[in-house]
């Protein structure tokens, strides 16, 4: 069987040619390279027309002498560190795998041998455009697979082997392929070097990240891929209409007293105080919050307001600020003691201040507070716990990329208003960490993929 490495541009790298010699490539990066010799602007041509042999490539930029070959490896380099040039590997004339960006990494390496190697513990595969796609968030350095053979040596890499023991693992691949194709992961930082424990040998900052924490983190920053980041793409303009606001639900409603706002003025402690004064206070008083209280508090941190925006005419903003002004939160009230309400989950209706009531108390709900106590480590449920949900789509149909991560800032936002309002008002504010959007979605009927939690929020009155 025969291994062959071939070279070629990268996806969506362009190169065009200039009336002075100059050739303009753009790509992840735009670079103007200078007017060239015949030979090498004949590998250039070479490259552009698809995947060629370093070899090939060689013969052609040399054929005006050794000089010239050598200003072409040095060229051909710098591409590669870019990451404007893609590597494949093929077997037989099939493509077994690709490299794309072809640059090395901070976290990538070169193969030793006599060392044993696992398959890093943050590499994951999925489907990109039809094809198999193996990724690191350490890399920006793509593996494509486009036979067996690519994941049945991942399978052989999902314990420590040397470079023989890999290679030796899908029977009838050429030794040199495998190797190839290790090469390949290795650069893309996608493979990890283990001791003779077995222990992945991982600088000590490394072992403190969470695959999915480390995932979402760099996919959600500027710059970790080409692909566009996450401003205002309207990616759904032309597919799906625009997401409406939620309409108000059916249900036994329940109006609030909005606050004069000029006599929460005069009683509320200076904001200097309030904000030295914020603390998660966990434990609540024997006497209940009441109706009142609760009314206060959502209005004055959630609550909905009418303005008029300079250039855009009218609209409604909220106390918080929120991406793009589309206020994608949702507010819920599980009621356990409230002065003024029974108990049962209830929903937020901004608009009209009022408080819709969903259903009264069951076993999801229960389930959610004895979560929130094992949270928060008290060992009575809390008065008043407030949910606080996304609408996914709403976010997700302007914002690409990013859209997730705005909606987990707006719930940051909202909780300090909330933290905030709360100690103002003398109340017992605390914020958990966590919470069962599945569970939820049982409690309140919502499709979690539509509608999900996305933060949690006790409220009582403090200990006497």
């Amino acid at each position: 069987m025969s291994t062959r490495e071939t070279i070629s541009w990268g996806t969506g790298v362009s190169v065009s040619l200039a009336a002075d010699g100059r050739r303009e490539i753009t790509g992840r990066v735009e670079l103007t390279l200078p007017p060239v010799s015949p030979s090498v602007g004949a590998a250039l041509e070479a490259l552009s027309e698809g995947d060629r042999s370093f070899s090939e490539l060689s013969a052609l930029a040399g054929h005006d002498g050794v000089t010239h070959a050598a200003i072409f490896h040095s060229l051909l380099e710098g591409l590669r560190k870019q990451g404007l040039l893609a590597r494949t590997l093929h077997v037989d004339g099939s493509v077994i795998a690709r490299l794309a960006p072809a640059a090395p990494q901070a976290r990538g390496h070169a193969l030793k041998e006599g060392v044993r190697y696992s398959l890093s513990r943050f590499a994951f595969m999925h489907v990109v455009d039809g094809s198999l796609m193996l990724e690191t968030p350490l890399s920006e350095g793509r593996v494509e697979l486009s036979a067996w053979q690519g994941p049945a040596l991942l399978g052989a890499l999902a314990t420590p082997r040397c470079i023989e023991d890999v290679t030796a693992a899908v029977p009838g691949l050429p030794t040199e392929a495998a190797t190839a194709f290790l090469r390949m992961l290795a650069e893309a930082g996608l493979l990890t070097e283990t001791g003779a424990d077995g222990v992945s040998v991982e600088p000590g900052v490394l072992a403190t990240w969470e695959f999915h924490d480390l995932l979402f983190h760099r996919q959600t920053r500027w710059g970790k891929r080409e692909s566009i980041y996450g401003g205002a793409t309207y990616r759904f303009r032309d597919v799906l209409p625009a997401p409406e606001k939620k309409p108000p639900l059916q249900g036994e409603r329940f109006s609030l007293e909005k606050p004069d706002l000029s006599e929460v003025e005069r009683r509320d402690p200076p904001f200097s105080v309030v904000m030295e004064g914020r603390r998660s206070i966990r434990a609540h008083g024997a006497r209940p919050v009441t109706r009142t209280q609760l009314g206060e508090l959502l209005y004055r941190a959630v609550g909905h307001r009418h303005v008029v925006f300079h250039g855009r005419g009218e609209g409604e903003a909220r106390p918080y600020p929120s991406g793009g002004a589309i206020y994608e939160t949702e507010v819920y009230v599980i009621v356990e003691r409230c002065e003024g309400l029974e108990e049962g989950l209830y929903h937020y209706q901004g608009a009209e201040h009022a408080l819709c009531r969903i259903s009264g108390r069951t076993p999801e709900l229960d389930m959610i507070l004895q979560a929130a106590m094992s949270g928060a480590l008290i060992k009575e449920r809390p008065q008043v716990m407030i949910i606080l949900t996304a609408r996914f789509a709403r976010m997700a149909w302007k914002y690409e990329t990013m859209a997730y991560a705005a909606m987990l800032k707006n719930v940051g936002v909202i909780y300090q208003t909330l933290y905030l309002v709360a100690t103002a008002m003398g109340l017992a504010p605390c914020a958990l960490g966590g919470g069962s959007a599945e569970v939820f979605a049982r409690a309140s009927g919502l499709d979690p993929l539509e509608e999900g939690s996305v933060g949690e929020f006790l409220l009582g009155t403090r200990p006497e």
